[in-house]
């Protein structure tokens, strides 16, 4: 299973209630991968290119 996340870097300061759900590592559907790229978009043209992304991890399967 993958989960992704909002990233964005240490120069770039959000208020906290704003982020936070985005932050946090969340299983990948494509709304919310559509969600996440929206977000990152706006955030490179407001505060400039790169310095917002989409993280993402593979998570393991726990063993049955």
């Amino acid at each position: 299973m993958k989960e992704i996340r909002l990233g964005w870097s240490l120069e770039v300061s959000h208020l906290k209630h704003q982020i936070q759900a985005a932050a946090s590592w969340k299983p990948e559907t494509a709304a919310l991968r559509r969600d996440l790229e929206i977000m990152a978009e706006v955030g490179n043209e407001v505060f400039g290119e790169g310095t917002h992304w989409i993280e993402e991890r593979t998570v393991p399967t726990k063993p049955e």
